[in-house]
């Protein structure tokens, strides 16, 4: 089922975009939409920022389904990065190829889940997922999405004011390999954020990276 409506906060999106991360980006635009028009906008590796910046528009659509008194927190965008010798561009269209648009899919997968779900995502929320039969066999390793504050952005970067006094929050999507999401569920977050930053995971993803946890 499409979705006609405009994305209701692309403007400011965009504008935040160049604002803070630079005018050398594109959008992938989705050509079929159910729930909410995802978009990726991706930001090309630079000097300051030498891999790509992957941030979705269309999930602030909808407000999501927060607890009460979390009002604050119904809007959001999800993001990741990835490296720079990923075939991501323009001219190149290596990124259409399974191996390097999973990824992508999975951005895409977190932008419609509150959603789909009638629930939220904030910061140390972790979802599982189950890749597809033919998923890659890099796809294939990570089994769940863990949503925590982006570690590579600037000060202030994570936050998009809209005209209406509201506020976008981007929540860093880390995929996760069964250990670890097994290690949250026993442990907690605080204790697998730890073992995260021992071992300097963040949203720019390493598909070939070690769990950070030993398996049970």
């Amino acid at each position: 089922m499409s979705v006609p409506t405009p994305i209701r906060y692309l403007d400011e999106i965009d504008a935040h975009i160049t604002r803070r991360f630079g005018k050398n980006s594109f959008v992938l635009h989705e050509e079929k939409s159910s729930t909410v028009h995802v978009d990726i906008h991706v930001v090309m590796p630079s000097p300051d920022r030498p891999f790509y910046t992957l941030l979705t528009s269309g999930m602030s659509d909808l407000d999501m389904t927060v607890p009460e008194g979390a009002e604050g927190l119904a809007l959001a965008e999800v993001c990741l990065c990835l490296p720079e010798y990923w075939p991501l561009n323009m001219t190149n269209f290596g990124w259409r190829e399974p191996n390097y648009f999973w990824p992508i899919g999975i951005l895409k997968q977190a932008a419609r889940y509150p959603h789909v779900c009638q629930t939220w995502l904030g910061w140390g929320h972790s979802v599982p997922r189950t890749p597809a039969p033919d998923a890659t066999p890099d796809e294939a390793r990570f089994t769940g999405m863990l949503f925590v504050p982006p570690q590579t952005f600037a000060e202030g970067a994570d936050e998009v004011a809209t005209r209406d006094g509201r506020t976008i929050r981007y929540l860093a999507l880390i995929p996760l390999l069964p250990p670890e999401l097994a290690f949250k569920r026993t442990f907690g977050l605080e204790k697998l954020e730890e073992q995260l930053i021992r071992s300097e995971v963040t949203e720019l993803l390493d598909p070939h990276r070690p769990s950070v946890v030993k398996p049970n």
